[in-house]
């Protein structure tokens, strides 16, 4: 497993956290001068060794600010030598479409007092299901299912005293408590109101916590239980979820023993369970269903007593009055009334099933029988090793289909329509495979835009994929607005980068175009629907169902991960050839900022010798325009708001004419003298002006996208019958033929080659205008994987 240095944002979060806020949970941060380990402050908090802590779980938290703050540098520099985290492998999915995919994560060191477990199997519960597809409104993306975990202790902290490497242990719903609640001194943590969810919930060090779809799991010894060596180890994994919420509240409410007649509402991964459990303690059981199909299960396989069709009339009215307690797993709608009516007097009916919609309450059904409807979710930790040994000593088992990971999205499937007997269990040892198609790269976590070190991966090589070794990627202006997501769309993590030129290392087998060392290139898309009529007339780029090469959704529902990269997976069709004499650092911007402004040139007929065309701004689009126009042998004046550009228009770039946009009297010698303008500025500026500059039937047309509208007025337009209009990039035909274009006239960007460590600040400086014309990324040779 390889260890990946990420800790530094949540220390700087932690530091700006408790520096900012009254701050009361159990932990006693006094100096971070005297730092010493502390065990409690890695279940307190983040388990970092900078600060003197108290063993009392209670102990009031007495913090001394202004020092933390002083020592936050110190601090950063220690924690980034000495901590760091293990990459994990597991399915996710990345929004409420509840697809699974694969996805590379990384999971905290082994604190002193936690055990590190290699996921063996792993139990499809209908919550996960539920929270796959955020129909309880509280998804976090991405989100790694699984908490009926069972798996191998690999390694334990030092200050473990109940597991040793080699023990088979299981790892429920949760993973933490506050442990000095009420709830948690009486040993039913699962009820603390801090309690930390398995998977889908947020640990005390500000992280979302990922399930047990995946390879390895860290948690606390407290909240792990030892699976005796009796029980198959597959089929003890959905006692982890579905074994205690049966267990405990039979145990609870007293429904366990001789003499008691239970009733099981429902005979799915729950029920089943329940009646074997119900069974092993002396209770008579009667299932009560709707399915009538499945009196033999229950009666002969399950050893139920009885069986009730919940849907006939006669069996339920036969039965009034006979059950001592009826526990409901059932999720769906459905009327409690008749299961009420089931009870004897002080009976007690127990939902386990969570239902979308509320119950049809008849309290005069309660009143009369003194008769009681409560709820009961899994249980403590103490209870689970108790409900395992249970299950050990009796031979109790969950009926399971075992799966494949890559079954899981067909499971789910199949679990929604109730078509499984009874619990589908992931064999993650033997299936859950690591790609080999390991990606690292540069991504922007959040809305910052800061881009700091990814690991990721990208899909095996299909029959008509290519893969390639990033060499360079130009900086675009889109990847500044993507990464701080200013257009409001971004998803997170987002490797940015389209404009991407590498060397072929891979080919599938029915890829005719391209071969191992190919010089090639990728643009703004990676792939479209083929079939429109826009993908027919060779513009992709504009397909409705065009994919983005950096922030889009592959058809496999994954993200696309751009060129800050170290390789690349395309499909042949949207590749470009990169012609030999073209410098290959300078020729990455023409894969956006090249066709960009090429398309519209051949578009709108403004390739012929004699036409007149004005650019609008002298950057990283604006230049390689002037050199396409001036190989077209189109005469050129480049329009500024500097005059400082003037020398380099003319002198240096071939521009014919340089207008000053904030000088009246050259604007006004020039009205009327072009037939077209190509707007390359992203920032607001006035149209008017440049309306003024276009002959009759002239256009002018915009590829700079500015935040903010711009100003429109009518009149020009109509008096000279002139037009506005929009062009981005180009399709894969015309981005060929723009590259063999740039590649017979020898046309390249200017460009400031950086190393990828150099990034966030060029970003910075592209914000400003301070470059000169595009930066691009030595790849190659300085994006490095941590160690």
């Amino acid at each position: 497993m390889r260890r990946v240095s990420n800790v530094l944002g949540i220390v700087s979060w932690l530091v700006d956290f408790v520096s900012n806020q009254n701050y009361t949970h159990r932990l006693d941060l006094v100096s971070v001068n005297e730092a010493k380990p502390n065990p409690i402050f890695m279940t307190g908090l983040i388990g970092l060794d900078i600060a003197i802590g108290s063993d009392n779980f209670q102990n009031r938290t007495t913090i001394n600010w202004s020092k933390l703050e002083r020592n936050k540098s110190e601090i950063m520099q220690r924690l980034g030598e000495k901590y760091q985290s293990v990459e994990a492998f597991g399915w996710a999915a990345r929004d409420s479409s509840g697809h699974l995919s694969p996805f590379v994560f990384s999971r905290r060191e082994t604190g002193e007092e936690e055990v590190r477990v290699k996921v063996l199997y792993c139990g499809v519960c209908h919550s996960d299901l539920h929270c796959l597809k955020n129909e309880w409104h509280s998804s976090i993306y991405p989100l790694v299912p699984g908490h009926e975990i069972v798996g191998e202790v690999t390694e334990i902290g030092r200050k473990v005293s109940k597991f040793s490497i080699g023990d088979k242990i299981g790892v429920g719903c949760i993973v933490d408590s506050c442990r000095a609640c009420e709830s948690c001194r009486e040993d039913q943590e699962n009820y603390c109101t801090k309690s930390v969810a398995t998977y889908n919930g947020v640990h005390y060090d500000g992280t979302v916590n990922y399930g047990g779809y995946s390879d390895h799991i860290v948690v606390d010894e407290c909240y792990a239980v030892k699976i005796p060596h009796t029980l198959p180890l597959a089929s003890a994994a959905p006692l982890l979820c579905a074994g205690i919420s049966m267990y405990s509240p039979m145990k609870y409410f007293g429904l366990a023993g001789q003499g008691k007649h239970i009733g099981i509402v429902g005979l799915g991964g729950l029920g089943h369970i329940g009646v074997r459990f119900a069974k092993a303690f002396g209770s008579k059981v009667t299932v009560v269903s709707s399915t009538a199909g499945k009196s033999k299960d229950a009666l002969e396989n399950f050893g139920a007593d009885g069986f009730l069709v919940s849907t006939n009339e006669d069996q339920m009215q036969a039965a009034m009055g006979t059950m001592d307690g009826i526990i409901d797993t059932v999720s769906a709608s459905h009327p409690i009334l008749p299961l009420v009516g089931l009870l004897k007097p002080n009976g007690k009916l127990v939902l386990l099933g969570a239902t979308e919609k509320p119950f049809d309450l008849h309290a005069f059904s309660l009143i009369l029988g003194r008769k009681s409807i409560a709820g009961s979710a899994i249980g403590g930790i103490k209870e689970t090793q108790e409900m395992i040994n249970f299950a050990a000593e009796h031979g109790i088992k969950a009926e399971i289909e075992t799966i494949s990971m890559e079954y899981v999205n067909t499971a789910m499937d199949r679990l929604a329509k109730g078509d499984v007997r009874y619990r589908f269990v992931i064999d993650i040892a033997n299936t859950l495979a690591v790609p080999e198609t390991e990606a690292f790269g540069l991504a922007a976590k959040d809305e910052s835009g800061v881009l700091s070190p990814f690991r990721f991966s990208r899909r095996e090589t299909g029959e008509k994929d290519v893969r390639l070794k990033v060499l360079f990627c130009g900086i675009c202006h889109t990847d500044v607005c993507m990464a701080r997501n200013e257009w409001g769309f971004t998803t997170y993590p987002l490797v940015p980068g389209h404009e991407i030129v590498g060397v072929v290392t891979e080919v599938g087998a029915k890829v005719i175009k391209f071969k191992a060392g190919d010089k090639v290139g990728v643009g703004y898309m990676l792939s479209s629907c083929r079939s429109c009529d826009i993908c027919t007339d060779d513009q992709e780029n504009h397909c409705p169902k065009m994919i983005m090469t950096s922030g889009g959704k592959y058809y496999d529902d994954t993200m696309t991960y751009g060129g800050y990269s170290d390789h690349l997976v395309c499909e042949e069709d949207y590749i470009i050839r990169i012609p030999e004499n073209l410098a290959l650092d300078a020729a990455a911007p023409l894969l956006c900022a090249g066709v960009t402004v090429y398309s519209p040139l051949k578009y709108h007929g403004l390739d012929k010798p004699g036409i007149h065309i004005g650019v609008v701004g002298l950057g990283g689009l604006g230049h390689v325009a002037v050199k396409f126009a001036k190989a077209m042998g189109i005469k050129v004046t480049v329009i500024s708001s500097l005059e400082s550009k003037r020398d380099e228009a003319i002198n240096r770039l071939g521009a014919d004419l340089f207008l000053v946009s904030r000088d009246p009297e050259e604007m006004k010698d020039a009205m009327g003298t072009m037939d077209s303008i190509i707007d390359t500025v992203s920032a607001t500026h006035p149209l008017l002006p440049l309306l003024g500059l276009l002959k009759y039937k002239g256009k002018l047309i915009m590829v700079g996208a500015p935040d903010k509208p711009l100003d429109l007025p009518a009149l020009p337009l109509i008096l000279g019958k002139k037009m506005l209009v929009g062009s981005m990039t180009g399709g894969i035909k015309e981005s060929q033929e723009m590259v063999d274009f740039a590649g017979k006239h020898n046309i390249t960007a200017d460009i400031e080659l950086i190393s990828a460590d150099y990034v966030n600040t060029a970003m910075e400086r592209l914000e400003k205008g301070d470059v000169r014309y595009r930066f691009v990324i030595d790849v190659a040779n300085t994006l490095k994987p941590t160690p």
